[in-house]
């Protein structure tokens, strides 16, 4: 408890000195210097009311705690405050392992939505959809809550459920989902011979999805494939280097992804390694749910001009959040700058516009007309660009119950494949 009071009492004195230093080199001594300061003491006095008028004892420790959360968390959707749990579990999700349900969630106006539940998993077998509301998890509301609150509420032992309250577009009551906690084994990635076209379905960017593609790609052109479709589609992201380990899969030269933040000194540069590349007709699926890591390996395929890019615009989670570790096993997840194509465009709150756009006829975020991407989420990183970019192609769903996307895309393949040059 003492180390924690002190840990607390440093955030306060870190705190003064940033302001501090800010103001020594960003400000003249003028009142903007004095309203600093004035705020700090709001600060102190409010923390003192609280203490000492508030109906219940409250700790000081977990006031000022609570305090950063909400600081941090009015920055934009993604940066957090984190306790010593929420670092561990934010560690354990890039294993691929962990117990929970398998959706990847966000925060829409306040309301925590799914972004789209992982295949395979209990939340997908369940039936909960990209874009459903949780209203309740396990009878607690969902209103105001964080999103790592609830990460941790839908994750737990294995064998016991979490009861779910769903509010989904165009149905009149909830919907309730009693759902069993498994451990959830991410495949990453998934692979198949569409009768001389290679399919390969990346499902998120954990450790081992570059080579779990080489692989893939090494075992299909043995069978001598003509073409290859990479399917992103509901793809939440991941890790970055792994977007930029595929990408170099398919591109050898150039720019693969660019990173620039508030100072020069941070921004970086990814630049393609020289590798053997297949030399084929390549089309890229993309939809609502295609978000960070997925946009930098569709943005970069993109730009190259390697692969056409197929479906529907990507969700548009282009910014970077660096983990900073602090004392006593907390830590900060800080939005610290934002991804650029080859060509510079940015992906925050744009996405990635196909070259042909390619609306679903069986879907599952926008089959009831609504598609949630960053652009929907309050607080979001704006961008200096705007989704200007229009497909080359738009080719209008049939009323069929086929996957409408994968047959266009094999077909934009086969098209191409009479004309592809030789080496």
């Amino acid at each position: 408890m003492k180390n924690r009071f002190l840990f607390v009492i440093g955030i306060i004195v870190s705190l003064v000195i940033i302001l501090c230093a800010i103001l020594s080199f960003r400000v003249t001594p003028t009142e903007a210097t004095s309203n600093q300061y004035n705020d700090l003491k709001m600060f102190s006095q409010v923390l003192a009311i609280v203490q000492s008028q508030y109906v219940d004892k409250v700790s000081p420790s977990e006031l000022i705690v609570n305090a950063t959360k909400g600081m941090v968390n009015s920055l934009d959707p993604h940066s957090a405050f984190m306790t010593p749990q929420e670092y561990k579990d934010l560690q354990v999700s890039t294993t691929g392992e962990f117990g929970g349900i398998g959706t990847s969630i966000t925060l829409k106006d306040g309301l925590i939505t799914v972004v789209t539940p992982i295949e395979d998993t209990p939340a997908y077998k369940a039936g909960i959809k990209a874009g459903d509301i949780i209203l309740q998890i396990n009878d607690k509301s969902t209103l105001g809550m964080s999103l790592d609150e609830a990460v941790k509420l839908l994750r737990g032992k294995v064998g016991t459920e979490v009861r779910l309250v769903i509010g989904r577009k165009n149905e009149k009551k909830p919907l309730i989902f009693n759902v069993k906690r498994e451990i959830i084994h991410i495949k990453s990635v998934d692979y198949k011979d569409l009768d001389g076209i290679g399919y390969i379905r990346i499902i998120q960017f954990q450790e081992g999805t570059t080579k779990a593609v080489e692989n893939a790609l090494n075992s299909l052109q043995k069978k001598d494939i003509k073409g290859l479709v990479i399917d992103l589609r509901d793809n939440p992201g991941g890790l970055l280097t792994e977007a930029i380990g595929v990408s170099n899969l398919f591109v050898n030269k150039g720019v693969i992804v660019s990173i620039k933040g508030r100072n020069k000194n941070d921004d970086q540069v990814f630049y393609a390694k020289d590798e053997k590349v297949p030399h084929m007709p390549i089309a890229v699926l993309i939809n609502s749910g295609t978000a960070s890591a997925a946009e930098i390996v569709a943005g970069c395929l993109k730009d190259h001009k390697t692969a056409v890019i197929v479906g529907t615009r990507s969700f548009g989670k282009g910014s970077v959040q660096s983990i900073i570790p602090l004392e006593d096993g907390y830590a900060l997840r800080l939005t610290t700058a934002k991804y650029y194509t080859p060509d510079g465009h940015s992906i925050q709150a744009v996405g990635i516009v196909p070259n042909v756009e390619v609306k679903p006829a069986k879907v599952e975020s926008e089959d009831f007309g609504y598609a949630l991407r960053e652009e929907n989420l309050i607080n979001h990183l704006t961008s200096n660009e705007t989704v200007q970019a229009k497909p080359e192609e738009v080719i209008k769903e049939p009323q069929t119950t086929q996957d409408f996307q994968l047959l266009t895309a094999i077909n934009i393949i086969k098209a191409q494949i009479a004309e592809w040059p030789k080496k």
